[in-house]
């Protein structure tokens, strides 16, 4: 992946499928970051996260925890160290075994995404309140169930997380447009309208009647929920 070098990066070292799904959101549709997955704790994977030179690290350590520990150890070692953060399960004593090894945090999983985008801020010595984890109402974990549920590509995701905290309001082009790309809609421009049908579609499939996206003729395009059980399989 070519990143854009004004682009912050971050990559997470996991075999964990389910991980790779929230973290994806997170840091790909939420705070708009380049993202990659290294799914290789050996010689070759540690390499590998290595060479993308990340400047965030998130470390979900396998049954072998030696592997991990080293690749703490390697990662803290270069000139400019990203900023380490080990996700762990449960109780395990590999928390103090990671901080050793120069790990800056380590976090219980499964946590808050919101908690874990502000454990980040703070990490790097930046203040949460200028970033889009400040708001205080977040609900990214039914975002991201939602995204993953219906199959929703990046940008898919993006729109849809605009339409979902307006729920049962009119969303304007000019608003998605400010959300999604920071700049105005130009008039003429169909991205949102192919992004909403397929969304449409992605919806129906998934949520069956619980979730609608209509098109508001001249106005934009409005979610409704109607306040359904979003987790119901049914």
């Amino acid at each position: 992946m070519n990143q854009d070098q004004n682009r912050f990066s971050s990559v997470l070292v996991t075999t964990d499928p389910a991980l790779k799904t929230a973290l994806s959101y997170l840091f790909s549709v939420i705070l708009k970051y380049d993202f990659e997955v290294i799914e290789d704790f050996t010689k070759d994977g540690q390499d590998a996260a290595l060479a993308l030179n990340p400047q965030a690290l998130f470390v979900f350590p396998p049954k072998v925890k030696e592997e991990a520990v080293a690749l703490i150890e390697r990662v803290k070692q270069k000139a400019n160290p990203p900023v380490v953060i080990v996700l762990q399960n449960g109780v395990s004593e590999f928390g103090a075994q990671a901080f050793l090894a120069g790990a800056d945090d380590v976090v219980d999983w499964p946590c808050s995404l919101h908690e874990l985008a502000l454990r980040l801020f703070v990490r790097l010595g930046q203040s949460p309140n200028t970033s889009s984890a400040s708001v205080q109402d977040a609900n990214w974990e039914t975002e991201a169930y939602i995204a993953a549920r219906a199959g929703l590509t990046t940008a898919e995701a993006q729109v849809m997380r605009v339409l979902f905290s307006h729920d049962g309001q009119i969303v304007t082009r000019d608003d998605l447009s400010y959300a999604v790309d920071a700049r105005p809609w130009r008039y003429g421009d169909r991205k949102f309208d192919v992004h909403v049908a397929k969304i449409r579609k992605k919806l129906l499939d998934s949520f069956g009647s619980q979730m609608s996206v209509s098109t508001v003729r001249s106005s934009g395009y409005c979610l409704s929920t109607n306040g359904a059980d979003l987790f119901s399989e049914s």
